[in-house]
Formats: structure tokens, sequence, C-alpha cells
């Protein structure tokens, strides 16, 4: 009768302790992997909308309106086009805890303007005053009062 090796019982300790690092090491190179794909795409595909940038643009605006403000939303762009519906969920993100909902209904509106222009005239034709223009776009309105 053969005799069993001494070592017999470690062996599948050692199996198992073997199969840990080497999916620990796989998992390593998966990560690394990742990363510098990752950094490729993202320096070749910049943010096309720049929506990275939407912090700095409503800063400003976020300290002149209170948290729990409803606000209405205007903007230069049409309502169907890519750009106009990125720019409304980056402004909805941005002045989260703050409701912005489209249209110029509410007391309090948020202009959101790709370009210059005469953003007072622009609230008048909604029946809007201008509150104060925050420069880059972005434009706050008051409902006009009806006496």
């Amino acid at each position: 009768m053969p005799r069993k090796a001494d070592n017999e019982p470690e062996r599948p300790r050692l199996l198992a302790a073997g199969a840990v690092l080497l999916a620990a090491a796989l998992s390593l190179w998966g990560a690394i992997q990742y990363r510098d794909i990752e950094t490729t795409y993202q320096r070749q595909s910049p943010d096309p909308y720049r929506l990275a940038d939407q912090d700095a643009r409503f800063e400003a605006l976020l300290a002149a309106v209170p948290a729990g403000a409803i606000l209405g939303y205007l903007t230069d762009l049409a309502p169907d086009d890519n750009l106009g519906y990125a720019m409304f969920l980056a402004a909805q993100y941005n002045l989260a805890p703050r409701q912005l909902h489209k249209g110029t209904a509410g007391e309090l509106v948020l202009g959101n303007f790709t370009r210059p222009g005469d953003f007072a005239a622009v609230g008048r034709q909604h029946g809007l005053r201008m509150e104060r223009d925050f420069g880059n776009g972005v434009v706050l309105f008051r409902r006009e009062a009806h006496p």
C-alpha cells in the first residue's frame, strides 16, 4: 500500500491561495487597463456640451435664488435640439434642490442662453423683467407685476 505524502493536506490550501492571488493580480491588471483606456478616450473625446463648465456658470445664481425656489426656463435653443436638451438637464442638475420647469409661467425664470443678446428685450416678449444678468448666458427674470 503506497504511503501518502506528508504535504498532501496542504495542497488544497496552496491551490486556493494561488487562485486568490491570481484573481487579485488579474483584477489589478483589469483596473489599470480600464484607467488607461478611459484616460485615452477622455483626451480624444472632450465634453461636446461643456457640461463640466456648468458649475461655474450657475454659481452666482445659486447664491441669489433660495433652495426651495421653483423657476421657469427660457433659452434661445429649440426645445427638440440636442444641445438645448443637454443644457436644460445640466441646469436642472446644477440648480437642485431648486425646481426647474420648461416655460415662462413661474414668478422666477432662468434664462440660459448660448449667445449674447438683448436679454431684457427677450424677457419683455414673455412678460418678464430682467432681474439680474449673471454673465455667460445666465439671466434671472421675474414675472412683471400687472396693476
